[in-house]
């Protein structure tokens, strides 16, 4: 097909010649940019709108990706820098490259995505898609609910439906699904049934002691050690954080000590200011005074966060999640999205599901950062 421009009547039409009454003409062609009955269509030919794809809907967060980097492309002017960005919508600057990253999506959530749509200036109609697909990404995150048993060849209840009552097969006038449990005959009597059941029951069981006894010496788990039977993984270890490491580290430290009053600039590197307050808080509280945050001034330093709480605390708590790959405004509240965020991330690493930072969340997030770096 020609890609030139052709004059139809009354409009133009790109692509192909057709009929045309407003725009660009209304033209019956399959083109890059054309135009159908009803309004503006992309993609293919269209009618009745802009049509955007079922595919997005398989993966919202590449679509969301693919969206986001449009409007940093097409931005008119002075195109923002990435780092730019990252400052206006109070994140850092490498979750930024990721929701800007084709090749690496991760969907940015709708503050964010609203704080990039008015910074680059695109097109108000493209709004509302964009938003959809950052909840629909969301979504996708969260903790699955159990599921609920449902017969053979039924299909599973919606969201937050009760389950549907299991047809009986052997009703009048009923002709539903076929079920796993299906009534035995009618000439067996109950009572034998009982008994046979009772056998299996009594067989089952027997099977189990014996299997239990034969398995015993693998399955039981060796003696507890010295650290107990709640001893802290190989993999979770706090770090030592000291004079010039930066990014995540450093804010992190800059953040709890700025909550415990100590005046100190968020800065991103651990300088000078910052290893002085380190050392008045290990003079506060007895310990060894090196200006370093290591596996004894950690526990002393972070504090319990919950719903409602809000300050630098929170403000560190939210930068780690999103380092840990769940993208969260550092807006410094504790609100109900980072609680949300919070209990994916314990269900995820097996922690206590609680939607409250405890100490043992704090270890489990500086345990899984990005590489750490020293300026």
């Amino acid at each position: 097909m020609d890609c030139t421009r052709a004059t139809g009547t009354g409009g133009i039409v790109d692509g192909s010649t057709g009929t045309g009454e407003t725009g660009k003409g209304t033209g019956t062609g399959e083109t890059a940019k054309g135009t159908g009955t009803g309004g503006p269509g992309k993609g293919t030919t269209g009618t009745g709108g802009e049509t955007t794809g079922e595919s997005a809907l398989a993966d919202p967060a590449a679509a969301l990706t693919a969206v986001l980097r449009a409007w940093w492309q097409g931005s008119t002017g002075v195109r923002p820098t990435q780092k730019a960005l990252a400052r206006r919508a109070g994140v850092d600057q490498a979750t930024m490259s990721r929701y800007l990253n084709p090749g690496r999506p991760m969907a940015a959530p709708p503050a964010v995505v609203e704080v990039l749509h008015d910074a680059l200036g695109a097109p108000p109609g493209e709004l509302d898609e964009a938003l959809r697909l950052a909840r629909a990404a969301q979504g996708a995150r969260r903790v699955p609910r159990a599921r609920v048993a449902v017969p053979v060849g039924a299909a599973p209840p919606g969201p937050g439906a009760d389950p549907a009552p299991v047809p009986d097969p052997a009703g009048p006038g009923v002709s539903g699904p076929t079920v796993s449990h299906a009534r035995v005959a009618a000439p067996i009597s109950a009572p034998v049934l009982g008994y046979v059941r009772r056998v299996l029951w009594l067989l089952l069981a027997c099977a189990a002691f014996v299997a239990g006894l034969w398995l015993r010496p693998v399955i039981t788990p060796p003696a507890a050690g010295p650290a107990g039977a709640g001893a802290t993984p190989v993999r979770d270890e706090w770090p030592v954080v000291r004079l010039g490491d930066v990014l995540w580290e450093a804010r992190t430290v800059q953040y709890l000590l700025r909550e415990r009053k100590y005046e100190v600039e968020v800065t991103g590197t651990v300088d000078a200011a910052t290893v002085g307050a380190v050392t008045r808080f290990q003079r506060s509280l007895g310990l060894v005074q090196d200006g370093r945050v290591g596996p004894r001034t950690w526990p002393r330093l972070v504090v319990p966060l919950a719903g409602g709480d809000y300050g630098p605390a929170v403000e560190a708590l939210q930068s780690l999640l999103t380092g840990a790959g769940h993208p969260t405004v550092v807006s410094g509240d504790f609100t109900s999205e980072t609680e949300d965020v919070l209990r994916i991330y314990q269900a995820e690493r097996g922690l206590l599901v609680t939607g409250r930072a405890t100490t043992r969340d704090w270890l489990s997030l500086v345990s899984h950062q990005g590489p750490r770096l020293h300026g």
